[in-house]
């Protein structure tokens, strides 16, 4: 791990914290090497830890138990989660390879394929 300054995100990254966050609310920036390239940890003053990849792409948002903000989930997952999980709120979101993750406040996981249809519930 390295530790970075907010500027040396890649631009992407930056755009994507000015957006749902606030460059103020960061603690530290960390860069670290994955096998041929970076990946990029950014951890706010309130516990949320975001990950990108080597060019800026998203690849979760941790907000431990505060809820995600709004705009960061899909349109089509965050309506199934309106309509079939309404006293829930999302607290993580993690994008991967084949399919994205979402843990709920209450615990249960949300398997969703990439362009955001339900797939499956994991406990």
């Amino acid at each position: 791990h390295q530790l970075i300054e907010v500027s040396e995100l890649p631009t992407q990254a930056q755009a994507f914290i000015q957006k749902h966050f606030h460059i103020s609310d960061v603690a530290y920036t960390e860069r670290e090497r994955e096998g041929m390239h970076y990946e990029y940890n950014v951890h706010l003053k309130n516990n949320t830890e975001i990950d990108f990849d080597n060019r800026g792409n998203l690849q979760s948002v941790d907000c431990q138990s505060s809820p995600v903000p709004e705009g960061i989930i899909p349109e089509l997952i965050a309506t199934f989660i309106t309509l079939h999980h309404p006293n829930s709120f999302v607290t993580e979101y993690t994008i991967g390879y084949r399919h994205i993750t979402i843990e709920l406040n209450s615990g249960l996981e949300l398997i969703f394929d990439l362009e955001g249809h339900f797939l499956r519930t994991d406990d």
